[in-house]
């Protein structure tokens, strides 16, 4: 039987140990030792079999001023004679502790650390048997393993020089139409905008099956991302109730043209999709409660939506934002303003919100979360 020592418990935790029990040992295990743990790991070859343990403990304070080391996990795999490998309690290559000096014993120095996420069980296995012996053969394989069909050389030049992880990239190419085009795609510097409208539709290609092609051109991706993001505002649309709350609906006598008064669920979820902005994740709670309303407004080109808090009986001019919380026009900013100011004349005059008795949960005055 041989073993290999590949990680060595550290001196300082033997040192502790060897304190005789007093106070002083209690002053360094609270300062240094109570939350901390180390681990040993070894391979040992016995019968033509191999076993990789990785064991972690430490150090526990019995009575008074006695300790002893108590293991809290234990790691490892075997490989029996004919090479195959077993992993303890289900893990994968890649989670085992101390992999990289596990790779470094069995002389894998040629293997990239970057595909060390990539090494499966049937990988490793052929890595110790030699048939795998370089960075594009283990891909090749993981490739084949995983049924990617893809360019082993595009791949290994990805993980090479990209910085996507393994679970983003295969999230991604789940919905790629060919994951070649995807991986050069990748490699390729894109403007900002182009990788938020992929990043949005990798999405919405999981939820409605779809596949995405990344040789599309700027229009047709473009079209494409409306009627995805379309389809799917209905379906969440479809979902949602239509009820008119009746306190909002009170304000709606006041509203001039060129504004609509947001007084449903759906129409607030639509408000907040159409301009994209969380005006229905941050603010329908509010609305609902009878401390928020909202509206959406059109003059000439311009698209805006307004929030105004309720609070003390008072109408209180919130926000005002374009798509995507961007400003609004000087002109845009007096008509808001000038409304506002004429609906809580109009609102205090006919005491629309003396007739509703409003719980005010949350001091909206403070409240500066944009849409």
């Amino acid at each position: 039987m041989e073993t290999i020592q590949l990680v060595q418990p550290q001196q300082e935790f033997k040192d502790f140990m060897a304190l005789p029990d007093g106070l002083a040992k209690n002053i360094s295990y609270y300062n240094n030792f109570q939350s901390r743990n180390f681990t040993d790991a070894s391979i040992t070859r016995k019968d033509g079999h191999i076993y990789y343990a990785a064991n972690t403990f430490k150090v526990v304070k019995s009575t008074k001023s006695s300790y002893y080391i108590k293991r809290v996990t234990k790691d490892g795999f075997t490989i029996n004679e004919k090479g195959k490998l077993s992993i303890w309690f289900g893990k994968s290559v890649f989670q085992l502790p101390h992999i990289s000096q596990v790779f470094m014993h069995f002389n894998f120095n040629w293997l990239d650390v970057k595909l060390y996420p990539f090494v499966t069980k049937g990988i490793f296995e052929k890595m110790i048997a030699g048939k795998l012996t370089n960075n594009t053969d283990v891909c090749k394989a993981y490739i084949k393993a995983m049924r990617l069909n893809c360019s082993p050389s595009l791949f290994l030049q990805l993980f090479q020089t990209g910085s996507i992880s393994k679970q983003d990239f295969l999230r991604r190419a789940s919905v790629a139409k060919d994951i070649n085009h995807f991986i050069e795609h990748l490699l390729l510097p894109n403007d900002n905008r182009s990788l938020l409208v992929y990043e949005d539709m990798v999405k919405e290609a999981l939820i409605l099956e779809k596949k995405i092609d990344y040789k599309w051109s700027s229009k047709r991706l473009t079209e494409e991302h409306k009627a995805w993001t379309e389809q799917i505002m209905q379906i969440e649309i479809d979902a949602l109730e239509d009820k008119v709350i009746p306190f909002i609906d009170k304000f709606d006598r006041y509203t001039p043209d060129g504004f609509k008064l947001l007084k449903t669920q759906k129409e607030v979820f639509y408000e907040g999709k159409t301009m994209k902005h969380c005006l229905y994740t941050a603010y329908w709670s509010s609305i609902k409660n009878n401390n928020y309303i909202a509206y959406h407004i059109t003059s000439g080109d311009e698209e805006v939506t307004l929030g105004i808090n309720i609070y003390d009986d008072k109408l209180r001019y919130n926000q005002c934002y374009s798509r995507f919380n961007g400003p609004v026009s000087s002109k845009m900013h007096v008509i808001v303003t000038n409304f506002v100011e004429q609906l809580n004349e109009q609102v205090e005059r006919d005491g629309i919100l003396k007739e509703t008795k409003i719980e005010y949960k949350v001091n909206p005055i403070f409240n500066e979360l944009p849409f």
